[in-house]
């Protein structure tokens, strides 16, 4: 019989390698590692101990030295913190090195990070896939929205006409309406990938042309999250066909747009998320993870809803550690993922 809390405990014990990234200090969203060095490290660091194992923490310099030469210690998995590099390539580093040492990788392979930080790739294949896109535009439409290829954290995003569209990035239709985030990660109690409920930012200006960009993401005020409490199962399966098309198989997350022309209230939260009006924007495969982000908005959400299909595994999760973390459940959904996933 299938007992979650044994499972929870088969975890005690592994070393887990920290493995995060110090950019040089004229690097584009060097401030806001400065910002996040702190918070994301430290959350990481409390989830191994959360979960009674043991951290190695480590640069990604040096674990390539150490690597290069057989100097590591024994470790079980590797959490990379090795993102919002400027060049794309760079942030396959860790996982190759991670895949040349046989070591699993949190919280996936440099495939997975390669095709789905490229925007145009994953717009493309999301297209593929049957999920509506935002049109791609000419440079004199002055309708647009203008994305970097690679970068997190909305760094570099503008609205307006470009005069030049740059290689590195693409130009693309703006969608009138609202953010959402729609975090998708394993469920240890189905053995498959899952959506948690998807977190709106509503703009307390209610403004349909309203961004979550760079500015808005350091100031961290002028809206509301709300967690929508229902989302298709059409919608759910094309989430999970799209992710596992990139071979994503512990946690990522998806970025949408919700089309609304006009202004909205609080209300929003009870109708139902409609495929009709979700546009694509972007797959983040190694996703920021932190406290009251959308990953842990969602699982808070997840505890009044004894219906989702995510109560079991998170329950389970916050009965069997002693301080339940956002970080601690998805170290733990993806160390399991990476050993007793169906797929």
């Amino acid at each position: 019989m299938y007992k979650p809390n044994a499972l929870i405990s088969s975890l005690r014990g592994k070393t887990i390698a920290i493995v995060y990234i110090f950019e040089k200090e004229e690097a584009a969203g060097f401030d806001h590692f400065l910002i996040w060095k702190d918070n994301i490290l430290t959350g990481w660091l409390k989830a191994v101990y959360e979960l009674e194992c043991l951290p190695y923490i480590i640069d990604v310099r040096t674990f390539m030295q150490k690597a290069s030469n057989y100097t590591l210690p024994h470790i079980d998995y590797v959490i990379n913190l090795n993102s919002g590099c400027y060049n794309l390539s760079t942030m396959g580093l860790v996982p190759s090195i991670c895949s040349f040492l046989n070591i699993p990788c949190i919280p996936c392979d440099a495939v997975s990070i390669l095709s789905t930080e490229s925007k145009k790739i994953a717009n493309y294949v999301a297209r593929g896939k049957g999920i509506k896109i935002p049109n791609f535009l000419d440079t004199d439409n002055l309708n647009g929205i203008y994305r970097p290829v690679n970068l997190g954290n909305s760094i570099g995003v503008k609205m307006g006409k470009f005069d030049t569209v740059k290689d590195d990035g693409i130009y693309q239709e703006f969608i009138p309406g609202y953010d959402v985030t729609i975090p998708v990660a394993y469920n240890f109690c189905s053995k498959t990938m899952d959506v948690l409920p998807p977190i709106m930012y509503l703009p307390n200006t209610f403004d349909p042309l309203w961004i979550y960009d760079e500015e808005t993401k350091k100031k961290d005020t002028g809206f509301t999250t709300l967690p929508f409490s229902s989302i298709s199962e059409e919608i759910k399966k094309e989430i999970i066909d799209l992710l596992t098309a990139f071979g994503i198989k512990t946690y990522a997350r998806i970025d949408a747009r919700i089309k609304y022309n006009d202004a909205l209230t609080k209300d929003i939260a009870n109708i139902p998320f409609s495929k009709d009006d979700m546009y694509f924007i972007e797959i983040n495969s190694m996703p920021t993870i932190e406290p009251d982000d959308g990953f842990d908005l969602a699982v808070k959400a997840v505890l009044k809803m004894h219906n989702h299909s995510f109560y079991n595994s998170v329950n389970e999760y916050n009965k069997n550690v002693a301080f339940p973390s956002i970080n601690g459940f998805l170290l733990a959904s993806s160390m399991l993922a990476l050993t007793t996933s169906k797929y």
